[in-house]
C-alpha cells in the first residue's frame, strides 16, 4: 500500500519518534525513504531568530543548509542499516508548501510527522505544519508526538492494536481501508468503534432523544458489521463496539481501555443523520491522543 514514505525533519530530538516511525513502516512496506528538511523563508521567523542569535548574515544561510543536510543524511545512513532505500532533499520556502510540493513531485503515498519540532536555528515548525497538511494533503499523514518516543532505541517492532473510529462515511470506509491492510500486514487486531453524539441531538429538532438514539444504534450496527464482514474477508481479527459520549473522549478511553497503539481515522464525516462530524473529531484526537494518529483525508 505504501512504496514511498516521506519524514520531514528538522533534527530536533522532538522528531525521534516519527523518524522510527516511519523506518519501521518502509521495513515491512518495503517503502523508499524520503527524507526532507526544508529551510523556512518566513522573513518574521528568520527576523526573529536572527536578532534573538546575532548572527551573522552572510554565514546563517550555509549554516541552515548544513544543518538540513545533516539532519536528512542521519535518516538515510539509518534507512541504508535496515537495507532500505532512502532519498535525501533539502528545500527553502515555507515549509507545509515546500512539503506539500515534494509530495506531488515525487509521488509519495505517506507521510510520518512529528508534531512539535523546536525552536533553534533550523526550526520548520513541525506542529503547525503538521496540521496545515492533514487539513490539506490527499494522502495519509501519521502524526506522532515528542513524547510518544520509543522505549528502545532502533525500529519498533510494530502495532499489535490498531483502533478505526467509523461514521460510514466514504472517508471514514477509506480509512477502514488503511486500518485492514496495516493489521494484515502487523498480524494486529482491528478495533473497530462507533460512538453515539448525544450532541447529534441538538441538531435534530422533533425528534426525541429515544428516537434518535435508537436510529443512531442501528446505523452503528450496520456500519460495523460492514467493518467486520470487510475484516473476515481479509483474514484480520476485529473487536467491534458501539458507545455513547463525546466523540473525542470515548475515542480516548477505549484507547486507553484496550491498549491501542494506533488510531487511523478519516478527516471528514458525513452529513446525514448519523452524522458523527469525523472532521473536528479528528483534530481533536490529534491534540489529546497518546497514541500515533494516522489521518486519511475525504476528497
Amino acid at each position: 500500500m505504501y512504496t514511498d514514505i516521506l519524514i520531514p525533519t528538522d533534527g530536533s530530538d522532538n522528531v525521534e519518534p516519527a523518524i522510527q516511525y516511519g523506518l519501521e513502516l518502509a521495513r515491512r512496506y518495503d517503502a523508499t525513504v524520503h527524507a526532507l528538511h526544508v529551510v523556512d523563508s518566513s522573513p518574521i521567523e528568520r527576523k526573529l531568530e536572527l536578532t534573538a542569535l546575532e548572527t551573522d548574515l552572510e554565514t546563517l544561510p550555509d549554516t541552515w543548509y548544513e544543518a538540513g543536510d545533516a539532519a536528512t543524511k542521519q535518516i538515510e545512513t539509518r534507512a541504508a542499516e535496515h537495507g532500505l532505500d532512502a532519498v535525501t532533499e533539502v528545500r527553502r520556502g515555507i515549509p507545509a508548501r515546500e512539503i506539500r510540493s515534494y509530495i506531488t513531485d515525487t509521488g509519495i503515498d505517506l507521510v510520518c510527522m512529528g508534531t512539535r519540532g523546536h525552536t533553534g536555528l533550523d526550526r520548520v515548525l513541525l506542529g503547525s505544519v503538521t496540521t496545515r497538511l492533514v487539513r490539506t494533503v490527499d494522502i495519509p499523514v501519521l502524526s506522532v508526538k515528542a513524547k510518544q518516543a520509543l522505549s528502545e532505541p532502533g525500529m519498533r517492532g510494530g502495532f499489535e492494536t490498531i483502533l478505526v473510529p467509523t461514521d460510514g462515511s466514504k472517508p471514514a470506509r477509506e480509512a477502514v481501508t488503511h486500518a485492514l491492510d496495516l493489521a494484515r500486514t502487523y498480524d494486529a487486531t482491528l478495533h473497530a468503534l462507533y460512538v453515539v453524539d448525544r450532541g447529534a441531538y441538538a441538531s435534530r429538532p422533533g425528534w426525541t432523544w429515544d428516537e434518535l438514539q435508537q436510529v443512531l444504534e442501528q446505523n452503528g450496527e450496520t456500519v460495523l458489521e460492514d467493518v467486520q464482514s470487510r475484516a473476515t474477508a481479509d483474514g484480520v481479527s476485529v473487536a467491534a463496539e458501539i458507545t455513547h459520549g463525546v466523540p473525542h473522549q470515548a475515542i480516548g478511553d477505549y484507547c486507553d481501555q484496550h491498549g491501542i497503539d494506533l488510531v487511523v481515522m478519516g478527516t471528514h464525516g458525513r452529513s446525514s443523520l448519523s452524522r458523527r462530524i469525523i472532521g473536528s473529531v479528528t483534530e481533536r484526537v490529534l491534540r489529546n491522543s497518546d497514541e500515533p494518529v494516522l489521518t486519511i483525508r475525504g476528497v
